[in-house]
Order: structure tokens, then sequence, then C-alpha cells
């Protein structure tokens, strides 16, 4: 079972592919791309847009499952560019042929399955991930291991693998 699952924003994006055999996850590719917020919502837009097509173009596009996190804000703008950098993303997929296969997890489900309760701090929602994953390496962000969490929430929610 391989996983891609997006953690969406404008300003960081991470994306993860997650493989799941035996009960066991593993990460096998994960990145991020950082938007400058100076520039304007539609070249940062596109430059998320351009970093998903490489990564999926890099890593190919045999998936199980695509999945992103949910987001709610609170006002339009709040919401422009995060749904600004989703419809990004859909574009890049779109290109392969993809889309998102289920509907988005919110941030408290991620948490709650992933850390054990719905708040979490950045550092617990990354010791959960390594935890889980028994992964070493590096995360650039906390949007790459944000991303993997978003993967393992759904592979737990659907009985692959348990915390």
């Amino acid at each position: 079972m391989k996983i891609l699952a997006f953690d969406t924003s404008m300003s960081s994006p991470g994306v993860v592919i997650l493989e799941v055999k035996r009960n066991k996850p593993t990460i096998l590719a994960v990145s991020h791309v950082k938007t400058d917020a100076r520039q304007p919502h539609g070249l940062r837009a596109e430059i998320v847009e351009a970093w998903a097509t490489v990564f999926i173009a890099r890593h190919g596009t045999d998936y199980d499952v695509i999945i992103r996190e949910d987001f709610q804000g609170r006002s339009s703008r709040q919401n422009h560019p995060v749904f600004s950098a989703w419809g990004a993303i859909d574009q890049a997929l779109n290109k392969f042929g993809l889309n998102f296969t289920h509907p988005t997890i919110s941030q408290s489900k991620v948490k709650r399955l992933v850390v054990g309760k719905g708040k979490a701090e950045k550092d617990e929602v990354e010791a959960a991930v390594r935890r889980l994953t028994g992964y070493i390496g590096e995360f650039a962000t906390d949007d790459e291991s944000d991303a993997v969490a978003v993967a393992l929430a759904w592979a737990i929610d659907n009985g692959l693998i348990k915390r």
C-alpha cells in the first residue's frame, strides 16, 4: 500500500510517500517547498504547483491512496492562500491523471490518531511519526513530518497499522 499525503499550505507545503507492508509504515520520500510571503499569491501557487509536479514526476504515479489534511480558516484572508495551494496541488496531480482518492482528514483527527490527543505540539507529532515509522533521517521542516502524520493517520484509521 503506497500513500501519497500532503500537508498543504502556501508558505511551506509538505509531502510524503509512505509505504505500508505487513503493518509496518516506511517513509519512501519526503519533501517540502518554501515560498516567499512577499510574492503575490498567484506566483506562490505556481511555485507550489511546480514543486508538486516535479515531486510526482520524480517518484511516479502508482499510489493506492492520495490524501491531504483539512483546513478551516476563520476568514477568507486565512482561507485564500491555503485553498490556492490546494488548487496548485490539484493541478499538479491532474497533469498525471491523478486526484485525491479520499476526503480530507482534520488536523485534530491526525493528532488524535498519531499522537493520541487532539491537540499536540509539532515536536510531539514528529516524535510520534518517528516512533511509528522508525525514521531516523532529518525532517527539514515540521511540514514534512506533518505530511507523514497525515499518511499515518489515514493508515491507522483504516486499520493498516496500530498506534
